[in-house]
């Protein structure tokens, strides 16, 4: 869920001391030199792009919004950003620290009453919650979706406040850094209560409203929802849309380049009133680097340059990255309907492209292609142990495979009997006979070589 990757290559330094300008530099070309193995390879089915340039604004749109809807997504394509909300929630408490409401000591048992005699989570301060130093796990255990495709829409705060009440901590508040959705959700129904008003009325009211991002919101209008790109798993089939409760300040926010690109823009260059103070508090460093991380200011990572700030996203079919870097002026933000469509190295490339770097575009194993009738023949059931069936379906020229109480993994070709999966280290090697279907299939995973006839 609304993951982060700090292992990712753009936190070691990724930036020159080169500036440009835009006569100097023109950086259309390149960038979609840069998206186009991702095209090649169908990491996604739709892709927004977002740059400003030491000031300058571009937007680029690749793939197609969907099977049925091939046009190619717009600057005002609405999509899920996932964990970059945690950015705003964080500007949601630097407003309110800077109005007086709360501080960034404020310890959480004295904003939730239900929990001031739980420790040590009572103990946990406001700050704690904005730098993932809250000692709080990822996810709450007690999260039992009705649906599991869309996980948190029936997490309310009843659910929220009994995990609190018997919330085991990883380690002390302030001792280490571990990310953590459960704490950023927390940190947003907080800031809610306190100002009681719900936490998209205030996202809107303080911050949302002032920079003029009208299409970032939580819930869509009619005429929005027409411009949502609807989500695609990592296999490319259909996902669903991600609801949240009382986790919303962790990731519910949707937006479009044209609205990421305001939000760039005021990053750079904080407006003179209160929501470009709240920026310049969150924008500061709150957390020195670690061993695990590079530092933080309020939701914002801070790259090893010391001056990136960056944040990325992903739900169940939507991925997103937004790195801003203020000493070139600029930033990138990349928006995708695609889950696990591993477009972080690709917003990456582009800021090392801003700064005045040459990236390569990334090389993906290259594959074969097989005819559909070929692959049609592959397609049935097989049965690899007395509960466990792997199902194989045809989806065009491409298969994606599901074992029996998992979910659809994309699988691509070697040759054709030979797929090799993308999100896991494993393969499938299929018996085809000259004609009718495959006879049975071998997966083989970890050293093992596990033969599954075909059931139908």
């Amino acid at each position: 869920m609304l993951k982060t990757k700090l292992a990712i290559f753009l936190v070691v330094y990724i930036l020159g001391t080169t500036c440009f300008g835009q006569d100097q530099f023109k950086f259309e070309e390149k960038i979609e030199s840069l998206v186009e193995p991702y095209l090649e390879a169908r990491k996604f089915k739709g892709l927004s792009v977002g740059v400003i340039a030491d000031g300058d604004t571009w937007t680029g749109n690749y793939g197609q919004v969907s099977d049925e809807k091939k046009t190619k997504p717009s600057s005002e394509t609405i999509y899920e950003i996932g964990s970059i909300s945690k950015v705003f929630t964080s500007l949601m408490l630097a407003d309110a620290i800077n109005s007086g409401e709360v501080m960034l000591d404020t310890r959480i048992g004295e904003l939730m009453p239900e929990i001031k005699e739980t420790k040590p989570v009572k103990t946990i301060t406001l700050k704690h919650l904005a730098t993932h130093m809250s000692g709080l796990p990822k996810l709450p255990t007690n999260v039992s979706p009705k649906e599991p495709e869309n996980p948190y829409a029936d997490y309310d705060r009843k659910k929220l406040v009994e995990y609190m009440k018997v919330a085991q901590l990883d380690a002390e508040p302030g001792e280490n850094h571990e990310y953590s959705n459960v704490g950023a959700g927390l940190l947003g129904d907080l800031l809610a209560a306190q100002a009681n008003q719900t936490y998209e009325s205030l996202l809107k009211n303080r911050i949302l409203n002032p920079l003029k991002m009208k299409d970032t919101t939580i819930a869509l209008t009619d005429e929005q929802s027409m411009r949502l790109a609807p989500p695609f798993n990592s296999a490319m089939l259909p996902a669903r849309t991600w609801d949240f409760d009382s986790l919303v300040g962790a990731g519910a926010i949707r937006s479009t380049t044209d609205d990421m690109i305001r939000f760039m823009q005021a990053n750079l260059a904080p407006p003179k009133n209160a929501v470009g103070d709240a920026i310049e508090l969150a924008w500061k460093q709150h957390l020195d680097a670690g061993k695990n991380h590079r530092g933080m200011g309020l939701g914002w990572q801070i790259a090893g340059d010391g001056s990136t700030r960056w944040h990325n996203g992903q739900t169940g079919g939507y991925q997103s990255m937004m790195l801003i870097n203020r000493k070139i002026n600029s930033g990138v933000v990349v928006l995708c309907n695609t889950s696990g469509s591993e477009i972080d190295g690709l917003a990456g490339s582009i800021i090392q492209l801003l700064a005045g770097m040459d990236p390569n575009p990334r090389k993906f194993a290259k594959t074969t292609v097989v005819d559909k009738a070929t692959v049609k023949r592959l397609a049935g059931k097989y049965q690899l142990a007395p509960q466990v069936i792997i199902e194989v379906v045809a989806k065009e020229d491409r298969l994606v495979v599901k074992l029996t109480g998992q979910t659809f993994l994309k699988v691509v070709p070697e040759s054709d009997t030979v797929w090799n999966y993308t999100d896991v280290e494993a393969q499938l090697k299929f018996d085809l006979p000259n004609k009718g279907p495959a006879k049975k299939v071998t997966l083989l995973q970890n050293g093992q070589k596990m033969p599954a006839p075909r059931i139908k």
